[in-house]
């Protein structure tokens, strides 16, 4: 199948040609959103970085995704709550949140056009079965203090029974994002060189 994102974004590339050798302070391998983010972070903070990419940058899961923005992954809060503790759930729900906010805030920062829009994200139950598991995540998102709704309206062209809706999600196109990265990463000094053939 083909990535809605990679069939009508060009992004950045920087066919490898080198056969000298090139100093760095860090070498990551693949471009990615993990491995092109570690790069724009590190380079701010004065590193010299190389990135290294056999394809192009985004080529995988990176450029097949949804494009969402979520601190919502199924039903989870429950389930980190019983398997560890609150607090742990506490964290990693607080680490999401503010994942979402260092998104935006880099883009602004580098002005990325990347249709960045804040949406509401929803998990929802078709089914008794599902309905009664999502009032138990709703019950371990109070104890989270966290601010969502348990709604019966979805929008969704298809009846649900209930819905947990968090708020001030966001969704962007993954691929124009990258591409804004790369070239903020560039800019300060870093390389990437893709269609490496020695990976």
């Amino acid at each position: 199948m083909n990535s809605l994102w990679l069939t009508n974004q060009k992004i950045f590339e920087n066919n490898f040609e080198n056969n000298s050798d090139i100093e760095t302070d860090v070498c990551i391998i693949g471009a990615g959103i993990f491995g092109i983010t570690c790069a724009y972070y590190l380079t701010n903070l004065g590193f010299k970085v190389t990135v290294l990419e056999k394809d192009f940058v985004g080529s995988k899961t990176t450029g097949h995704t949804t494009g969402k923005i979520t601190s919502q992954h199924g039903l989870f809060y429950k389930y980190l709550s019983d398997a560890y503790d609150e607090k742990f759930a506490k964290d990693y729900l607080t680490a999401n949140e503010n994942a979402i906010k260092n998104i935006k805030d880099i883009i602004d920062a580098e002005n990325i056009k990347c249709d960045f829009e804040y949406q509401n994200n929803y998990v929802y139950a078709t089914t008794q079965k599902e309905y009664d598991a999502l009032k138990l995540e709703q019950e371990a998102l109070d104890k989270l203090d966290f601010n969502c709704d348990f709604v019966t309206k979805t929008g969704l062209p298809f009846d649900a029974k209930g819905a947990i809706c968090f708020k001030n999600q966001a969704q962007f196109n993954s691929i124009k994002y990258l591409d804004g990265l790369c070239k903020a990463i560039v800019s300060k000094g870093g390389d990437i060189f893709t269609r490496n053939s020695c990976l």
